[in-house]
């Protein structure tokens, strides 16, 4: 159960709300909106045991920084308008374990949701496919929301050091060093398992070895990439969202 709590986050976190906002607005409109559900979070930094997460109600898509929450790390809210999603201890007990990990995604994309109830293990298809050519782990403990602490743990425990796990027919958690590697990971599996699907509709697929995937990788995803990817996102996201804003201004106007 969420409890509040008398602290806020500091100012610092501002501009990493605006990013988390934009962050979910990205992946609503990439695939990843399914209606009010899936949720991104940060780790505050300089306090380990809190977060800022997107506030339940709305999608993906309409996040704006006054729709996030602020947790820490015992279920309090901090602060925020919303309540939070009841799934918080997939952030909170991966948060505990992973050290190295300071954004989460979780979310229902329709590609890769459909693949997780496939139980198939997959294998790099496409370019940016290399960034996961370690066989992801799959979550088969269960397929119910994760509502409580010790379901929470067994996600993480199954998650390991890896960048994202797929959970049996419920969608993907997927994690970073910061929220851009967090969503790119997030955008860059949903593609990879979409371009599985397409690939299957022609025949049975080829896969990239194992040793050439990791020289690919590290070609591909070298120096400034996963940031450059962000930046491309964003500048989409910009270009759909700007006419709804003239839009908006003119109807305000009379």
């Amino acid at each position: 159960m969420i409890q509040k709590g008398k602290k806020t986050c500091g100012a610092v976190e501002v501009p990493l709300k605006a990013k988390l906002a934009l962050a979910c607005r990205i992946l609503g409109t990439e695939g990843h909106d399914d209606m009010d559900l899936g949720h991104v979070s940060f780790r505050c930094p300089g306090e380990p045991e809190r977060m800022v997460v997107k506030g339940k109600g709305l999608c993906l898509s309409e996040i704006r920084k006054n729709d996030l929450v602020t947790l820490d790390f015992n279920y309090k809210k901090i602060d925020g308008k919303r309540d939070p999603h009841g799934e918080m201890p997939i952030h909170i007990e991966i948060y505990r374990a992973r050290r190295d990990v300071n954004s989460i995604v979780h979310t229902h994309p329709l590609y890769a949701t459909a693949f997780s109830a496939t139980e198939q293990i997959l294998r790099p298809i496409n370019n940016e496919g290399v960034l996961f050519a370690k066989p992801l782990p799959f979550f088969s403990a269960e397929t119910d929301l994760i509502f409580a602490p010790a379901q929470g743990r067994a996600v993480a425990e199954t998650l390991g050091d890896a960048k994202a796990v797929i959970m049996k027919n419920h969608g993907i958690t997927v994690v970073g060093e910061s929220i851009e590697q967090a969503v790119v990971h997030a955008y860059l599996l949903e593609k990879t398992i979409q371009t599985l699907f397409v690939a299957k509709v022609f025949g049975e697929p080829t896969w990239t070895g194992d040793e050439e995937a990791e020289r690919k990788s590290d070609h591909i995803f070298k120096g400034n990439r996963i940031q450059a990817i962000w930046n491309t996102l964003a500048r989409n996201l910009e270009r759909r969202e700007r006419p709804l804003r003239l839009l908006e201004a003119i109807l305000k106007r009379g």
